[in-house]
């Protein structure tokens, strides 16, 4: 029996999975065991609407939105020969080949595929992971939500003329579309109260020059005259120095600024699980691949059975020998060349080199608007988000 392991189910485990079974489904011969802690895969790209639906849905909101991001495995997997184990991964050892799960239960493995998926990355910021809400799940979006909440209820008793204040650190995609979002939430919450439209100011904070610096100049353009219009303040050239529990500092700002609401989005970093295997590992906690996928030994040398798909994983571009970026539709691609390439490994075939292309993103910038970008098509607004929707179905 050849042992096939997937860590992780996100969407590069996921899929991984999916078609390892559509090539392996008939032979007696193979095992395919995908396992994760949670007993869901959660959509990542609809996490932040989670966060913002204030206004919007009332009643049982926590059963219904977690219905709408975390989207059951056993229906994923429902006739699919893939063994599915919910369990925290405890220890992973390559050497003699198996993973220890924290119920001490062993999984032997004869090929690996690790899609771990990354963990947020405070950088060593004073008080950002005791005091900054995150955004990496279900119940931190929740949090977000029940916090805005409260806050605006607080206010309404209050009838104070001072500000709520809401801080969003990070200027890439997850920081520009909660901050844009968030300007709809509080649209609803003002007509619900009826409020003035000055009784909140949202600013978005980020450490270099510009937000979003991986979109060309003119996308940039678009989506932050967009985010003026949903009332948010963009700070570039602001990095954030120390997080309390109502006030951030900036570099070189002098005193702290006050903040109702402080959130993180500011990195990411690879899952500790993979630190001290033995393998070659970025500056920011990811694996270094090669072109087929397969890891690296510290000192260089393949594993020739060991591959990485998404977050966790560094491959570089062959034409610009830059990294390519971590976005769930790269994971999905991934994921496909990896579990290609465990067939062919096993049929003694020829492995298929990565060819990565993500000249294509999305990003939702509050309420039905969005800018779409696809190589040199460029479409923002009602068309951009009928767009997006297309692409998340």
């Amino acid at each position: 029996m050849t042992n096939i392991l997937i860590l992780g189910a996100g969407f590069g485990g996921i899929n991984a999975a999916l078609k390892l079974e559509k090539k392996l489904k008939n032979d007696p011969d193979f095992k395919i065991t995908l396992i994760d802690r949670n007993n869901f895969h959660l959509f990542t790209p609809s996490l932040y609407e989670v966060a913002t639906v204030y206004g919007l849905i009332q009643d049982k909101f926590a059963q219904y939105l977690k219905g709408s991001v975390a989207i059951p495995i056993g229906q994923i997997m429902e006739g699919k020969k893939v063994n599915f184990i919910q369990a925290e991964i405890k220890e992973i050892n390559l050497k003699d080949k198996f993973v220890t799960t924290a119920g001490e239960n062993k999984l032997d493995f004869n090929y690996l595929i690790i899609a771990l998926g990354g963990e947020t990355e405070f950088y060593g910021i004073p008080g950002a992971r005791e005091y900054a809400y995150n955004l990496k799940s279900v119940d931190d979006a929740i949090a977000i939500y029940q916090k805005i909440k409260e806050t605006y209820e607080s206010y309404q008793k209050e009838k104070s003329d001072r500000q709520v204040k809401v801080a969003i650190i990070g200027g890439g995609f997850t920081g520009v579309e909660l901050a844009a979002e968030l300007g709809c939430c509080v649209r609803n919450i003002i007509n619900e109260y009826k409020l003035s439209r000055t009784c909140t100011a949202i600013h978005l904070f980020q450490a270099d020059a510009t937000i979003l610096p991986a979109v060309n100049e003119k996308a940039r353009k678009t989506i932050e005259k967009r985010l003026k219009d949903e009332m948010v303040q963009i700070q570039t050239n602001s990095p954030v120095v120390e997080i309390g529990p109502d006030y951030i500092k900036v570099k070189d700002r002098g005193e702290p600024l006050k903040f109702d609401l402080v959130i993180w989005a500011g990195g990411v970093r690879g899952s500790r699980l993979i630190e001290n295997l033995g393998l070659k590992i970025t500056k920011k906690k990811i694996i270094e691949v090669n072109e087929f996928l397969q890891t690296k030994n510290s000192d260089d040398s393949v594993n020739p059975k060991i591959f990485v798909v998404g977050d966790c994983g560094m491959c570089l571009d062959p034409q610009t020998q830059k990294s390519i970026p971590a976005m769930a539709y790269v994971a999905h691609d991934q994921a496909e060349v990896a579990a290609k390439n465990i067939v062919r490994s096993i049929k003694k075939q020829e492995l298929v080199s990565y060819k990565p292309f993500y000249d294509a993103w999305i990003a939702p910038v509050g309420g039905k608007w969005a800018y779409f970008h696809y190589k040199g098509l460029n479409i923002a607004g009602l068309w951009g988000y009928l767009l997006r929707l297309l692409v998340d179905f």
